[in-house]
């Protein structure tokens, strides 16, 4: 008892460490572009920082952003800043950072080790990529130069009233075809890795099947991150970045859950082996 009491609290204050948020839906484009909301379905597995959440899931597209279960699980795929300079009347400033904001001098660098990107990209098929692409290479400091002043800010301003039209109406269109990608691709057993800290990793329904079946002893076995990482390399977990699999161990508690919902994956299996030979 005092064990598991320790390894919740441990669970706890990793979770809190990584609580992030993504960005925020304006309140105009929520007015403006309302939401579209699939219906309910059980298949597939879909994570947020690690935490898993367990379907029933209903999928939306949430003014500009995607929500699965009411929870935020991109930022603006298209911001509503884009649809506002579609409007006529519209007003696009330069906004300069102020002299006390400007930067300290920059540091020349060596090259170092490359890392996983976190920038989410414009393509549905970047955003939830299943190998996520790598950064450029960084440096280490070394001698000190004079830093280049930030590019200026761009400030939409708009102060009529919103009218869609075709652009908008393609760009709606755009954002209602993520949404029900990202459906599909659940619907058909897939897997979904979302994340505030990085790119969102989608793996089909062969690699979701190996996840849900080896990972949650991995995660009951696993005491310290390193165990866990290696693990679930061995087991051929490969396709998440070090990110993703850090986020799993912080909620590595979850592998009950995961149990049950292995178990219900099987069954699932099953009944579907049945179907298709009755129907042979």
């Amino acid at each position: 008892m005092v064990l598991l009491a320790a390894a919740l609290a441990a669970c706890a204050a990793g979770a809190a460490e990584v609580r992030r948020s993504f960005e925020a839906v304006p309140k105009q484009a929520l007015v403006e572009l309302k939401a579209t909301v699939g219906r309910p379905f059980s298949s597939g597995l879909v994570f947020l920082d690690g935490k898993f959440i367990p379907p029933p899931y209903k999928v939306e597209r949430y003014g500009t952003a995607l929500r699965i279960n009411g929870q935020q699980v991109t930022g603006q795929i298209i911001p509503w800043d884009e649809f506002l300079k579609t409007q006529t009347g519209v007003r696009v400033e330069r906004v300069e950072a102020p002299a006390s904001e400007a930067p300290a001098a920059a540091e020349e660098e060596a090259p170092a080790e490359s890392s996983y990107s976190d920038d989410l990209s414009d393509d549905f098929d970047d955003l939830f990529d299943d190998n996520p692409k790598p950064k450029k290479k960084t440096s280490r400091p070394a001698a000190r130069k004079p830093a280049a002043p930030p590019p200026p800010a761009a400030k939409v301003i708009f102060d009529g009233e919103f009218k869609p039209n075709t652009k908008t109406k393609a760009m709606v269109a755009r954002l209602n075809k993520y949404r029900t990608d990202l459906e599909v691709m659940l619907r058909k057993g897939g897997a979904y890795f979302f994340g505030t800290r990085y790119s969102a990793i989608r793996a089909d329904r062969a690699p979701a099947d190996m996840f849900i079946e080896v990972i949650p002893q991995v995660m009951k076995d696993c005491s310290t991150f390193e165990a866990f990482s290696s693990a679930a390399r061995a087991k051929g977990i490969t396709y998440l970045s070090e990110a993703v699999l850090r986020d799993l161990f912080r909620n590595r508690l979850d592998y009950i859950k995961l149990q049950e919902r292995a178990k219900a994956v099987k069954d699932e299996r099953k009944w579907e082996a049945m179907l298709n030979k009755a129907g042979q």
